[in-house]
């Protein structure tokens, strides 16, 4: 039997003062993909999608999280299973 797990992440971006500021998004999509100046944060590991959005009800009540409500993502994993199988480019200086 398969287990999924739901990984939960907050990303938001932080201004040149180092303050979160507004995204620009689009339908739930950042408009631009320079993300030099933005933070991630691994927010828990959830046995079910329900309790990974029982913690975004919750976070959204705390500084900073609240200032970036769109920020959160869900992403399931199923366990004992395999990712990234095609590996990942490297860019060097060049390009």
């Amino acid at each position: 039997m398969e287990k999924t797990v739901h990984l939960l992440v907050h990303r938001h971006h932080l201004s040149e003062d180092g303050q979160v500021t507004a995204d620009f998004m689009e339908d739930g999509e950042p408009l631009f993909w320079d993300d030099r100046d933005d933070s991630y944060m691994i927010m828990g590991l959830y046995s079910s999608r329900e309790l990974a959005e029982q913690r975004i009800e919750s976070a959204l009540r705390l500084p900073g999280f609240s200032l970036a409500p769109d920020g959160f993502a869900i992403h399931e994993y199923t366990l004992d299973s395999e990712h990234w199988t095609n590996g990942f480019r490297v860019k060097d200086g060049g390009e």
